[in-house]
C-alpha cells in the first residue's frame, strides 16, 4: 500500500509541475525514481498516464481527471495533518472561503476575527468544491446562495446575498454619472460563475445593451480590473464593500438584494461554543458593512 501511495504521490507532483526532473527536486528523489514510480502506477492500473514527446509530457485525458482527485486529497490531507497538530489544544481553526471574498473581505478581517475568538488563530484556504463533510480538515466553510440541507452539518445565514455593478470614479470624474455612460464603458465579465451580467439584469429588471466583452478567468481579476478603472464590473457585495467605503469604486444602480444568503457551515461535532463564536463575529463585521 505504501509503495502505491509513493507511486501516487509521484505521479500527482509530475502531473502538477509538468516536469519529471521537477518533480524530482520537490520530491528530493532522482528522477529516475520518479520514472519508476509513474511507470509503476501505469502497470497497477494498465493504461497510459501521460503521452510523452520528446521534450514534453502531457497528461492523457484519464489521467487528467485522476490528478485532480489526488491533488485534491493531497492537499486536505496537508490540512489534516495541520488540523491534528493543533487538535490537542484547540489553538486553530481552518476556515474555507471563495478566493475573491476571502481575499477582498476576510483577510483584511482577520486579526479581528481572532481577536473575538480570544487567542484561537484561523487559517484560511480557498474551495470551489461541494462542501464535502466528510473532509475533518475544514472546521468552517463559508459559502453564498441558497441555504443548503447538509446532513450532520449545521448551516446558518450570516448575511442577505448582495450584487452590482461598480466602476472606478476616475472613469466618471467631471461628468454627470448617467446609464447611458456607464453602458458605454468597457464591460468586464468572467467565465466562473457564470452568467453574473445576465442575472444581475434580470433582477435589476434592466435591459443591457449590446456590448464588447473584456473576459476575465477569475471574479478577483475582474473586479481588481474595475478597480484600475479598465471597465464596468460585477461585484458581489462583500468583496467591494471596504473599496465602495474608501471611495476606489462606486456603484452608480446600488446593489441587488438576491434570494440567497451568505452563509457559514460546519459539522454538527465541532465545538459549538467556538462554531458560535465566529458565526457572531460574521454577522456583526456584514451587518456593520451594510450601515
Amino acid at each position: 500500500m505504501l509503495h502505491l501511495l509513493n507511486a501516487v504521490r509521484a505521479f500527482e507532483v509530475a502531473a502538477r509541475l509538468g516536469s519529471v526532473s521537477k518533480a524530482a527536486d520537490e520530491l528530493h528523489v532522482t528522477s529516475g525514481a520518479v520514472s519508476r514510480h509513474i511507470k509503476n502506477l501505469e502497470d497497477e492500473f494498465g493504461i497510459s498516464l501521460f503521452e510523452r514527446g520528446n521534450r514534453s509530457m502531457r497528461l492523457t485525458p484519464e489521467a487528467r481527471t485522476f490528478a485532480a482527485t489526488v491533488t485534491e486529497a493531497f492537499a486536505s490531507m496537508t490540512r489534516g495533518a495541520e488540523h491534528l497538530r493543533a487538535a490537542a489544544s484547540q489553538s486553530t481553526i481552518m476556515i474555507t472561503a471563495p478566493d475573491t471574498f476571502m481575499l477582498r473581505w476576510l483577510v483584511p478581517r482577520l486579526q479581528s476575527l481572532e481577536q473575538a475568538l480570544g487567542g484561537i488563530s484561523v487559517r484560511l484556504t480557498t474551495w470551489t468544491r461541494e462542501i464535502n463533510p466528510a473532509d475533518r480538515s475544514i472546521d468552517i466553510y463559508v459559502g453564498v446562495g441558497p441555504l443548503l440541507d447538509i446532513p450532520g452539518m449545521t448551516v446558518s445565514a450570516v448575511a442577505p446575498e448582495t450584487f452590482g455593478p461598480v466602476i472606478s470614479p476616475m472613469l466618471v470624474k467631471g461628468r454627470e454619472l448617467t446609464p447611458e455612460l456607464v453602458w458605454s464603458l468597457p464591460r468586464l465579465d468572467i467565465r466562473w460563475p457564470p452568467d453574473m451580467w445576465t442575472n444581475w439584469a434580470r433582477e435589476a429588471g434592466c435591459t443591457l445593451p449590446p456590448r464588447d466583452t473584456i473576459w476575465y478567468d477569475a471574479l478577483s481579476f475582474s473586479v481588481q480590473a474595475a478597480e484600475a478603472g479598465l471597465g464596468v464590473a460585477i461585484g458581489p457585495g462583500p468583496a467591494i464593500t471596504d473599496a465602495l467605503q474608501h471611495g476606489r469604486l462606486i456603484a452608480p444602480f446600488g446593489m441587488v438584494t438576491r434570494n440567497g444568503s451568505w452563509f457559514l457551515a460546519w459539522r454538527n461535532d465541532r465545538s459549538g461554543r467556538t462554531m458560535h463564536m465566529v458565526r457572531r463575529w460574521f454577522q456583526q463585521q456584514m451587518s456593520a458593512d451594510a450601515s
